[in-house]
C-alpha cells in the first residue's frame, strides 16, 4: 500500500511539472523587470491608420517647345517671359521677303515646267494615239513628268516655309523661356526656341519602390505636402502609375503622379515635398506602441507583466502598423500591462 502512495505521489507530480513545463512552453519564458529601464504601457483602443510617405516635385506634361522649321532672319518677336498665351496665339515671326520671292520664283518654275510638259505631250500625241510609243519618246515623257513633279514638290516647299515663318502655340499657357527676345537676328531651326507651359496641368510626381508600387491603385486617396506650403495640404489621388521602371533610378523605382488643382495659380514646377498615402484603416482596434514588440524569427512578441518584477513573453498577431502604433488583432486583452525595454 505504501509503495502504491509514493508511485501515485511520484506520477502526480511528474504530471503537474509535465503540465507546468507545457503551459510555461506555451506561454513564452519569463523575463526580469528593471523597474528603472522598463516602461510599463497598457494596450489602447484607437483609430489607426497604415500611410506611405514619399517625396516628389511639381511636374507638368503640358509644355511646348517651338522652334522655327526654317532658318532666316527674325523680324518679330510677340512674346515675352511671364506673358499669357492661348492656343494657336501666334509667338513669333521670320522676315517673309526673301521666302515671298523665293515662292514666286517656285511658282514661276512650275507654270514654265507645266507648260513643257503640255508641250511634251502635244508633240507626241500622234504616236500615242496610234501606239507607236518608241522607248526613246517614253523616256521622253517620263522625264517630263518627273520635271514637272519635282516643281510642285519646290512649288509645295515654298509655300509651307511662308506658313512655317510664323509660329503659334499649340496650347494655351504661360511663356516661361524665350532664347532670342530680340528681332533682327539670323536663326536656325536649333535656335530661337520658346517655352510654354499650361500652369493648370500640372501633378505631383512622387518615385515608389517595387516592394511598396504593389500596394498602390488608380484613384486611391492621398494628401500632398508642398515645403512652400506646409501647413496647408492638398487632398488628391493617385492619376497614374508608371508601367515600366523609371530610367536611370539607383532602385528599381515607379512614378506616381497626383493632378494639383493650380486654378489660383499657387503651384510652381519644380516645387518639392511629400505625399501621404493611406494603405488600410481600422477603427476602435486594440494598439501597442510600435516599440513594444519583440521580433523573432518572423514572428511577433510582447513582455505582459506578471508580477512587480517578472513578465512573460506572449505571442501576439499583428495587423496595421502606422509609425507610432501597431494593431494587435490577437495575444492580448485591453486589461494587460505590456513591458516595454
Amino acid at each position: 500500500m505504501k509503495k502504491f502512495l509514493s508511485l501515485l505521489v511520484i506520477f502526480t507530480l511528474s504530471t503537474v511539472w509535465t503540465i507546468t513545463r507545457q503551459t510555461r512552453a506555451d506561454n513564452g519564458d519569463l523575463v526580469k523587470i528593471n523597474p528603472k529601464k522598463n516602461q510599463i504601457v497598457s494596450p489602447e483602443i484607437r483609430d489607426i491608420s497604415q500611410n506611405l510617405t514619399l517625396a516628389g516635385s511639381v511636374e507638368t506634361d503640358q509644355k511646348a517647345i517651338l522652334k522655327f522649321a526654317t532658318s532666316g532672319k527674325l523680324a518679330w518677336v510677340g512674346v515675352r517671359v511671364g506673358d499669357r498665351v492661348k492656343k494657336g496665339q501666334a509667338v513669333a515671326s521670320l522676315d517673309k521677303t526673301e521666302l515671298t520671292k523665293r515662292f514666286q520664283k517656285t511658282a514661276n518654275d512650275y507654270l514654265s515646267g507645266y507648260n513643257d510638259f503640255l508641250d511634251t505631250q502635244a508633240k507626241f500625241q500622234n504616236e500615242k494615239d496610234r501606239y507607236l510609243i518608241t522607248d526613246t519618246i517614253k523616256r521622253l515623257l517620263e522625264r517630263s513628268q518627273y520635271t514637272l513633279n519635282k516643281a510642285v514638290l519646290d512649288y509645295e516647299i515654298a509655300e509651307l516655309a511662308i506658313k512655317y515663318a510664323t509660329i503659334t502655340s499649340p496650347i494655351s499657357g504661360i511663356v516661361t523661356a524665350v532664347d532670342e527676345p530680340y528681332p533682327g537676328v539670323n536663326i536656325i531651326p536649333n535656335t530661337a526656341t520658346f517655352t510654354i507651359i499650361d500652369p493648370e496641368k500640372i501633378y505631383f510626381s512622387g518615385e515608389v519602390d517595387q516592394e511598396d508600387v504593389i500596394n498602390l491603385k488608380l484613384g486611391q486617396k492621398a494628401k500632398i505636402f508642398l515645403d512652400s506650403f506646409p501647413n496647408q495640404p492638398i487632398d488628391s489621388a493617385i492619376s497614374y502609375i508608371s508601367f515600366g521602371p523609371i530610367p536611370g533610378a539607383s532602385t528599381t523605382s515607379y512614378e506616381i503622379r497626383l493632378p494639383l488643382n493650380n486654378s489660383l495659380g499657387l503651384y510652381r514646377l519644380g516645387m518639392t515635398g511629400d505625399v501621404l498615402i493611406s494603405l488600410a484603416q481600422a477603427s476602435n482596434t486594440l494598439t501597442l506602441p510600435v516599440s513594444a514588440i519583440i521580433s523573432e524569427n518572423d514572428q511577433s512578441f510582447v513582455l505582459v507583466k506578471q508580477s512587480p518584477k517578472e513578465a512573460r513573453k506572449v505571442k501576439v498577431k499583428l495587423g496595421i502598423e502606422s509609425e507610432d502604433y501597431v494593431e494587435i488583432l490577437d495575444g492580448i486583452s485591453e486589461n494587460d500591462q505590456i513591458v516595454i525595454q
